[in-house]
């Protein structure tokens, strides 16, 4: 039998989740900071809608569940963490009642996922985070405690400089060029090559039709990066939009929470894996705002929520413990 990576039976044992619209990851560490185990499941976005609940059970059950069987724990039902965070991409309704179900800590809490983010990315100190994965939301705090959340409302409404949003953006130039308004750009043969259609009708009927649904439209944003990184400007064109709106974002942060000099801001999610979406959004961020600066994430939000578990249970989080998520933390 394999044994448990806890090396002290007595240790307590700390949960942090950060549910995307794209998947779930859990990160199971102890209270030294030693990261035994992580886990991944599906998304856990829309739990009002038909059969969201059930998906976000199976999400954290998948996640959780994969985190305890990879530090060889006893299962979900049969643990009792010390104290959990979840962060969950559009905050907590709907989702608290079910995971309270699922999960049980002595101290628990279900909240927004840009908390989580902005504590990982700075180790909990004050700052701002830009998060830009298949959606997209800016959020800071500053010393005094204060917080602001900006975006963040969806892809109907908001999410510019998102995965969704390049996807969309690149889809709505296609049908353009496939209409003869804008110079040929490559981007009809884009679109049909990466969904594998003939027309790109057929692609805009299957998403009305639920056929292709938003994240897997979304994860088409890649390969728009991929283009504009080989050189077509017309993509590239929109990603420069796309980082100076989160940049503007940023700067009304700064402006509510009266930040000054030498603040981090970091950007997190699937479009700062990107090339020119880092190098746009830095050029404009110390050209725009040169008091800020441009950070890599200390931590990925994962994490974040394992430290702000830590804080409910009043744990310090002091540089030994942080060198010990460091040494340890699962990739």
């Amino acid at each position: 039998m394999n044994e448990s990576k806890i090396q002290n039976p007595k240790s307590k044992i700390f949960l942090g989740v950060d549910g995307g619209q794209s998947h779930t990851e859990a990160v199971i560490a102890d209270e030294n900071g030693n990261v035994l185990a992580s886990g991944f499941g599906g998304a856990s976005n829309h739990a009002e809608h038909p059969g969201g609940r059930e998906r976000l059970r199976n999400a954290i059950l998948n996640s959780v569940g994969e985190a305890l069987k990879n530090a060889n724990l006893p299962p979900v039902e049969k643990t009792i963490f010390t104290a959990a965070h979840f962060g969950m991409t559009g905050g907590a309704d709907y989702k608290e009642e079910i995971i309270n179900e699922t999960v049980t800590a002595e101290y628990s809490i279900v909240g927004h996922d840009a908390p989580t983010a902005l504590f990982g990315a700075t180790a909990g100190e004050p700052g701002i985070v830009v998060v830009a994965g298949t959606g997209s939301v800016i959020y800071g705090e500053n010393k005094r405690g204060e917080t602001t959340k900006i975006g963040g409302l969806g892809y109907l409404f908001s999410d510019e400089g998102s995965g969704f949003w390049l996807a969309l953006q690149t889809v709505r130039l296609a049908i353009k060029e496939q209409d003869g308004l804008i110079e040929p750009a490559g981007l009809e043969q884009l679109v049909l090559n990466f969904f594998r259609r003939e027309k790109i009708r057929e692609l805009t009927n299957d998403f009305y039709s639920a056929k292709i649904t938003r994240d897997e439209l979304a994860s088409f944003a890649k390969a728009t990066h991929a283009a504009a990184a080989a050189g077509n400007e017309v993509i590239r064109d929109q990603i420069k939009f796309g980082a100076s709106v989160l940049v503007e974002s940023v700067q009304s942060a700064v402006r509510r929470l009266c930040f000054q000099d030498n603040f981090p801001v970091a950007g997190v999610g699937g479009m700062f894996q990107g090339e020119l979406m880092r190098k746009y959004f830095s050029e404009l961020l110390q050209r725009e705002i040169p008091e800020a600066v441009f950070i890599e994430p200390r931590f990925n939000p994962a994490i974040g929520a394992v430290l702000l578990a830590y804080k409910q249970a009043k744990i310090e989080i002091s540089e030994t413990l942080l060198a010990n998520l460091r040494k340890s933390k699962v990739k």
